[in-house]
Order: C-alpha cells, then sequence, then structure tokens
C-alpha cells in the first residue's frame, strides 16, 4: 500500500547541503500499521512529509497503491492525496470554526454536497466519540478531544492511508492511551493502513505490526514488533527499550550488590510467559535464581516477558538449566558470567 524505494530529502542551508532523510526504504502492507520511531532531528517529520509529498523527496519513489506520486502533476497528486490522510501533533484546527465546520469545510472545498457533507462529518464525529461536541469550538476541548476532531477530519475524506505525526506526544499517558485505542479501532473496522511517527516507544508497543528506527535521517534497524523488542541490536533501539522496559544491570549496580556467579536476562514470548519455568528449573537442577528485575510487556501482537536473573549453584548444572530454557523457547542472554 505504501512504498518508500531508496526515498531521499537534501536541503540546503547557507550554502550547506544536509541530509534530513537518507535513502529510506520503507513497505507498509495494506491493512497494517507500521511506526518510525527516532529521537528529535532524527527525519522522521521530514520522511512522513515526503509520503503525501508535502515535501518533494530529492531522489527515490513513493508509491502509494501502485502509483508513483513523485512523478504525478499537480492536478494528478491532488487526486493522489485523497487517499492518504493525515493528523498532526498540532491538531491544525480552525479555531473560530467549530468542530462541525472544522470537518465540513474540507468536503465541501472538495465538491461534496451538502448531504454529502452533513452525513460524513455527523458518521465520522460519532466514530471518534464526539457526536455530543459538534457545535463547541476547539477552546472548549481539550487536548485528546481536539485530537479526536482531527481525526474525523481525516477520516472523513475516506483514506486508505491514514499519516500520524508525533500525534500523541502533546497528549498525556491517559489521553495517549485513549487516542491509540481509537488507531486501533480504526485499523481493525475500515481496514485503513496506518504509517506513524513518534518518539514514544509505549505507542509502538500498543499498536504497531512493524517498526523502523530512524537515526540521522537513516534508517538503521527495521523488524517486526516482536523481534525488535525480544532482540534489539542497533544501540538507538536498545535505548528507547530502556526506557519501557528494565532489560540490563549496570555494572556498577551488579558490583553493589556482591553478586558472584552468572547474571542472566531471560525471554518469555506468547505462551511460554505464563509457565512456571523459572520454578521447573529450580525443581530439576542444583541452581537457586535470584531475580533482580522483571517486566511483562504487551504488543498489538503478543506478549513478551523479561527476567534478569542471577544464577547460584555449580557451574555445569547452570549450564544445564540454560539448555533446558533454551530447548522451551526461552531467549537466553548471558550479561555477566565470572563463573
Amino acid at each position: 500500500m505504501i512504498r518508500l524505494e531508496n526515498v531521499s530529502k537534501v536541503f540546503k542551508i547557507k550554502n550547506k547541503e544536509v541530509t534530513a532523510v537518507d535513502q529510506a526504504n520503507i513497505h507498509v502492507k495494506k491493512g497494517e500499521i507500521h511506526g518510525v520511531i527516532g529521537y528529535s532531528g532524527a527525519g522522521k517529520s521530514t520522511l512522513i512529509r515526503c509520503v503525501n509529498m508535502l515535501e518533494k523527496p530529492s531522489a527515490g519513489k513513493v508509491i502509494i497503491d501502485g502509483e508513483d506520486i513523485t512523478t504525478h502533476s499537480a492536478n494528478k497528486l491532488r487526486e493522489a492525496r485523497q487517499k492518504v490522510g493525515i493528523i498532526f501533533q498540532g491538531f491544525n484546527l480552525l479555531k473560530t470554526a467549530t468542530v462541525y465546520d472544522n470537518i465540513a469545510i474540507p468536503l465541501k472545498l472538495i465538491g461534496l454536497n451538502k448531504e454529502e457533507v452533513k452525513a460524513r462529518t455527523e458518521k465520522y464525529l460519532d466514530i471518534v466519540g464526539l457526536a455530543d461536541r459538534h457545535s463547541n469550538y476547539p477552546s472548549q476541548l481539550s487536548g485528546g478531544q481536539k485530537q479526536r476532531v482531527a481525526i474525523a477530519r481525516a477520516l472523513s475524506q475516506e483514506p486508505e492511508v491514514l499519516l500520524s505525526d508525533e500525534a500523541t506526544s502533546a497528549l498525556d499517558p491517559e489521553t495517549t492511551e485513549s487516542i491509540l485505542d481509537l488507531l486501533l479501532k480504526i485499523n481493525r473496522e475500515f481496514g485503513i493502513t496506518i504509517l506513524l511517527i513518534t518518539h514514544e516507544m509505549n505507542v509502538i508497543q500498543k499498536i504497531c505490526d512493524y517498526v523502523y528506527v530512524l537515526e540521522n535521517g537513516k534508517i538503521v534497524e527495521d523488524g517486526n514488533a516482536i523481534d525488535l523488542f525480544t532482540s534489539p541490536q542497533h544501540r538507538t533501539t536498545k535505548k528507547f527499550l530502556s526506557a519501557i522496559a528494565q532489560r540490563n544491570l549496570s555494572p556498577s549496580l551488579i558490583s553493589q550488590l556482591h553478586l558472584s556467579g552468572p547474571v542472566v536476562r531471560l525471554t518469555f514470548i506468547g505462551d511460554v510467559t505464563g509457565k512456571p519455568l523459572l520454578a521447573e528449573v529450580n525443581q530439576k537442577f542444583q541452581v537457586k535464581s535470584n531475580i533482580l528485575a522483571a517486566n511483562i510487556i504487551e504488543l498489538k501482537n503478543g506478549v513478551i516477558g523479561n527476567l534478569v536473573v542471577h544464577l547460584i549453584g555449580d557451574k555445569n548444572e547452570i549450564k544445564e538449566a540454560l539448555s533446558f530454557l533454551s530447548k522451551q523457547n526461552v531467549g537466553v542472554e548471558e550479561l555477566r558470567d565470572d563463573n
């Protein structure tokens, strides 16, 4: 549905060239939700603006539903953009227009008749849970409600693709959760393909099927969400994950705890998460387990459990215990081994 092939964007600033996006390759299949995560300045906003040609790429192709829109004329590009809705961090609502008119005015501008404008506006206000707010002005709404109006406006043009430009970064955690639930509902009920950018790993965790990690304009790592959460390879991915899950213990902390013997991280995926395998290890082998950190991460398509464990016992027994866990499809990574 969305394909970026070697897309680059170079800006000229004071006779210098600055590469904001560097040969990005992205493929979002129809009906999926993909996320691009990166820190401030990574090039996320430029990347998503290239998708709907608000920024024309310096090189590469942007293909929407099989059409290379980088080659379109202005008229044809306007037609293609009707397939692509976008929601912004700052809502971009008309302050002097009511909630109803914020949705209706764009529909009038694309030539819909009065009856169709009314039907669509009411339909999508109901979908986002604001049917009783149609006469309010943006100043009378909370941040979450403003974003719901923006989502209704994007949906009212009945796009096949929805782009989200940091849509939750200005919202509190509870409101963010409700907006993410709404995006999931839209994806499931309407089959709309969603590409979002964010700097929040909890957004990726909640709704994404596939993830791209962006740094200095380059995609440095990508993969399905479960793979990235269980086996991150790039340092930037690991930093993002450390913000939501205690994956490692610092050497200084291990030293303060005066631990001797191996410290390992055990990763449990899916059904394995619910099995008492560590208790089974303690029964089968002459090994004691001291849990130092633990968490469970619920993703859109699965559950991941992480344990950081200090193992005490005979070296061979520990080796057998870890082998047993591996055979049960538990990921085993030694964080320290001084046996």
